[in-house]
């Protein structure tokens, strides 16, 4: 196959010069970066046939050295060179137009034919425009207004493209001409126009924006591209395929946009040449491509640490019953609100782009102590990076509450997040909780006197065991869901492990102990402890044969390594 044929072909379809090499099957970073200098190879061959093998091209050039002769010649222009930029093209047309207007005026003289129309830049009919310099200043000026506007500290970028759904007809419609020309094209070689556009437009965003281009930058700037015939040109896949949009039709509500590129790209999977035309397909052009919106996302970035839960009045989130809140606080607000200053979020902003993701949690009236329990914040779309100074100084912000104390904040990576999430349900947690025995125990040989807890209690507490002396697991349990939490998880029986159990007498305190208890992820130890009708089984109140109660319960210390160092 010629590729200059083929690039010819292109041309005199009326595809700028990005298309035509693109359609070759050209996909090197440096052909689109350079296409000025790449083209030249085609240029002069591509124009003689575009001119219809005129014996001399008058080019826009050519008519500003003529401004003199008559106006015959300038009906056979054809500016041919679609990588002009925008700034040189311009001065070309205000020259053609200046010099056809000159010659209008001596033929209006001597007849009356109606004055000539400005020229316009010619379109793509295949990207309709997207390719072309001479139509990127709009979209070049809303990305730097963007930018100015969120401002975004970021040194790098990158960008992503959203094109009209017609150009994927439209080339369609191209790779099946050039096969019809040139049996021999293979259709599936020619480049996407998402990745001729990346290679070639990403790169110049860097003069306007004063941020280097890197292909892995955290910082994404979208560019949403629109097509005023769009939805029109496109109604023609109905006649192509009317079974598919019969059928999408049918199902609005799984289908609630007519037209995607999933469901274009599958009616003209199969699609021929004479079908598309005979549907009325067509690669007449009215305008081109604008820009209609711009949109930059930032990638997430996420803060690890651990907080120390002083309160017992305190919910981890924002406890919210009804639309009613609860309780005015929680650790997350709390912890959320020097961020929050930092980086000049609103109220409402603090709710969509800061996330708290934590290691399990506390009830309310439990406090967490210790080294405190791993949390880490995803912040969404974040303008810029805090500083380790800023990162102190949040912690001592949180700290001066009284409440929750959080000694340590710092940079995670997205993986990071795995180990967070995986510690969550294979973790250990060790308990301390104050009991108080409430009817005599089995060890009790006095009834009559008053309930108090014995050394016979405790020793049996510390010996007590169900599985083998070499478990490293002492007691086996299940728990149904607790009746307190049914209104949110659901009615399960699950298996848990308490891993160590120690007591001890309170002094002056004769009805209340101390237990020191470390246990699987997910065991209810409230529940444990005065086994909750039975739905806890085997609990302490089941082994001493006493009702046992809870009166106030600690975590100690949350067995994981965290932050990853």
């Amino acid at each position: 196959m010629n590729n200059i044929e083929v690039f010819k072909f292109c041309k005199n379809l009326g595809c700028c010069d990005l298309c035509c090499i693109r359609y070759i099957g050209y996909k090197k970073y440096s052909v689109y970066e350079n296409s000025k200098a790449f083209v030249e190879q085609y240029q002069d061959v591509a124009k003689d046939n575009i001119l219809h093998n005129k014996d001399s091209i008058v080019t826009s050039e050519t008519i500003i050295a003529q401004n003199n002769e008559t106006i015959t010649e300038t009906t056979n222009v054809c500016v041919t060179n679609h990588n002009l930029d925008l700034e040189e093209s311009e001065k070309q047309e205000n020259s053609t137009i200046n010099v056809v207007d000159k010659k209008v005026e001596n033929e209006e003289e001597k007849s009356e034919t109606p004055p000539s129309k400005k020229r316009r830049l010619d379109v793509c009919v295949s990207c309709l425009g997207v390719l072309q310099e001479e139509f990127w200043s709009d979209t070049l000026k809303d990305i730097k207004d963007m930018i100015l506007k969120k401002g975004y500290e970021c040194k790098t970028y990158t960008c992503g493209l959203s094109a009209p759904i017609s150009t994927i007809l439209r080339e369609k419609i191209i790779t099946l001409k050039i096969v019809e020309a040139f049996p021999e094209y293979d259709p599936t070689i020619y480049t996407q126009l998402k990745d001729a556009w990346k290679m070639s437009f990403r790169p110049k965003v860097a003069d306007f924006i004063d941020k280097s281009f890197d292909l892995d930058s955290p910082l994404l700037i979208m560019v949403h591209l629109d097509y005023p015939d769009d939805l029109q040109e496109l109604e023609v896949l109905k006649k192509v395929d009317p079974g598919l949009f019969e059928n999408r039709n049918k199902y609005k509500r799984r289908f609630p946009t007519e037209f995607t590129r999933q469901s274009v790209e599958q009616a003209l999977e199969d699609a021929k040449l004479s079908k598309l035309m005979s549907s009325g397909a067509q690669l007449t052009v009215r305008g081109h491509a604008q820009c209609v919106s711009v949109v930059g996302a930032h990638a997430p970035v996420y803060l690890g640490g651990r907080y120390i839960k002083l309160s017992r009045n305190l919910p981890q989130t924002p406890w919210i019953l009804k639309n009613v809140r609860v309780l005015p606080n929680s650790v997350e607000e709390i912890i959320f609100e020097p961020l929050a200053k930092l980086l000049n979020l609103s109220d409402s902003d603090v709710e969509t782009r800061l996330k708290f993701i934590s290691a399990g949690r506390e009830d309310v009236d439990v406090r967490c102590l210790g080294d405190g329990r791993p949390f880490a914040i995803e912040i969404s779309d974040p303008v810029r990076q805090l500083t380790s100074e800023e990162l102190n100084g949040a912690c001592a912000e949180v700290s001066k509450s009284g409440d929750v104390i959080v000694k340590i904040l710092t940079y995670l990576s997205k993986d990071d997040l795995i180990q967070l999430k995986r510690g969550e349900e294979t973790k250990c947690k060790t308990y301390e909780a104050l009991c108080i025995k409430l009817t005599h125990s089995k060890f009790d040989d006095n009834t009559t006197e008053s309930v108090k807890v014995t050394q016979e209690d405790i020793d049996y507490i510390n010996k007590y065991r169900n599985t083998d002396t070499d478990d490293p697991v002492r007691v086996q349990i299940t728990q149904k869901t607790p009746i307190r939490v049914l209104h949110r998880r659901p009615l399960l029986t699950r298996k848990r492990e308490i891993l160590d159990l120690q007591a001890r007498i309170v002094p002056d305190q004769p009805q209340l102990f101390l237990l020191s208890i470390r246990t699987s992820a997910g065991t209810y130890v409230k529940e444990y402890v005065h086994g909750e009708l039975a739905r806890t089984h085997p609990s302490l109140s089941y082994a001493l044969n006493a009702d046992i109660d809870l009166l106030a319960l600690d975590v100690t210390r949350v067995h994981l390594e965290w932050p990853p160092k």
